[in-house]
């Protein structure tokens, strides 16, 4: 009889546990935060992705149920929901046609902390990007801005469906909402909390991030070059994602992030090393599917699931 160490057993039992993308045909319900005006283009964007993002290729069939919860409305039943996906302070696109911006209001979310917090999960994504306004307009680093493009000035075309989307805005906002829709409560997908007046929120007295972000975050200066590293490649929230597709949005992240307990980076800063422009909760990347090996000198129905291969018969 062969024994097995019992690292072994863990290491499978890790792999056989490990975060795998939702089944195809699978939907998470999505309640979006917004200020946005009801005829804007941001929100006519968002729902227009909301109807098409089970078609990316990236996205493996998984839908969205699309919920807006507007400034100022009474709060819905938060457990009814996967995720809740809180719109970026950059208040570009969110007035009505031929209007001024809206002015942003998370007066929604500083006002219902208490239920937030009893019905929030184990995901939170929080970015220095304002990756839903420039995912509405397209932008990647992968395409030069060149006025004489015929697909714009460094921006795909067109936005969310062309496959040079993708690794850009639209890959870090999709990702964002499968990763955090797709674990145990309700998720969180934040955007950037800046830059126009009355949008910092994310360490106010009422924010339900306050305790996770305060002393931890700084607004001072910007990122271009952002850095995917080769462990973070591996994670799901990058999907298809490159430290070039993330750069060059005329302004891609806004703040900056220290190491957190209870938080991995996702994204890090070229501009200031041991910093980060994306942190998610600390649950693990999914490890290789585990294959069948079969041990030296092991008989008939002794075999071990492991994540890689040890001692295979010659």
């Amino acid at each position: 009889m062969i024994r097995i160490h019992p690292w072994i057993f863990y290491a499978a039992l890790a792999a056989s546990l490990s975060f795998t993308s939702s089944a195809q045909g699978a939907s998470i319900n999505v309640l979006w935060y917004t200020y946005a005006d009801q005829a804007s283009e941001y929100r006519q964007k968002i729902s227009q992705l909301s109807k098409i993002v089970h078609s990316l290729p990236q996205t493996d069939g998984l839908s969205w149920n699309l919920t807006y919860w507007d400034a100022g409305s009474a709060a819905p039943d938060f457990a009814a929901f996967d995720v809740l996906v809180i719109e970026s302070g950059e208040a570009f696109l969110t007035g009505s046609a031929n209007g001024p911006p809206a002015v942003p209001d998370y007066d929604g979310i500083l006002d219902n902390r208490a239920a937030i917090e009893a019905a929030r999960g184990d995901r939170t994504f929080i970015t220095a990007a304002d990756a839903d306004f420039h995912a509405i307009r397209g932008d990647t680093g992968n395409i030069l801005d060149d006025s004489r493009s015929s697909k714009g000035d460094g921006k795909c075309a067109p936005p969310f469906t062309s496959t040079d989307c993708w690794d850009g805005a639209v890959g870090h906002l999709v990702n964002a909402v499968n990763w955090a829709g797709s674990g145990n409560g309700l998720g969180i997908v934040s955007f950037l909390d800046g830059e126009h007046p009355g949008s910092f929120w994310w360490t106010h007295e009422n924010s339900f991030l306050r305790s996770d972000l305060d002393g931890y975050v700084d607004y001072a200066g910007s990122e271009q070059n952002p850095v995917i590293n080769p462990l973070q490649a591996n994670h799901p929230l990058n999907r298809g994602l490159s430290s070039t597709g993330l750069s060059n949005w005329s302004t891609s992240f806004h703040a900056f992030f220290l190491p957190i307990e209870g938080y991995t980076p996702i994204v890090d800063s070229s501009q200031r090393p041991g910093w980060a422009v994306a942190i998610a909760t600390s649950v693990a990347p999914p490890l290789p599917e585990p294959k069948i090996y079969r041990l030296r000198g092991a008989g008939a129905g002794c075999t071990a699931y492991l994540p890689f291969p040890l001692l295979r018969n010659p």
